[in-house]
């Protein structure tokens, strides 16, 4: 299952997903969350420690090949979570496309 959660500012989108992906590893399903979001806070959501948050590696630029028919990624998913995720208390495994150190460089 795929499930993207898109809206209005402030309408909730983090809360719900993050909600939405604890409940499903609860019920034994493997859930891979990416925080798309300018100002990353889903991991707060999922339960990772403040103290963590800032360890997130973000992932690169340069991850995508486009090609005019198709997309393909420059490295497995199982490697990119490898050296790019954090998993939370509930076995949710996070990436983080974005994570601005100040404002302006999201």
């Amino acid at each position: 299952m795929k499930l993207a959660i898109a809206g209005k500012g402030g309408s909730g989108k983090t809360s719900i997903s993050g909600t939405m992906a604890r409940s499903l590893a609860h019920a034994g399903h493997k859930v891979l969350a990416i925080d798309g979001d300018s100002n990353p806070n889903l991991a707060l959501t999922l339960g990772i420690p403040m103290e963590q948050i800032n360890d997130v590696p973000v992932l690169p630029a340069d991850l995508i090949r486009r090609f005019p028919a198709d997309d393909a990624l420059t490295e497995s998913l199982e490697e990119i979570c490898r050296t790019h995720a954090l998993t939370g208390p509930d076995g949710v495994t996070l990436l983080v496309m974005a994570h601005p150190k100040h404002a302006g460089t999201g």
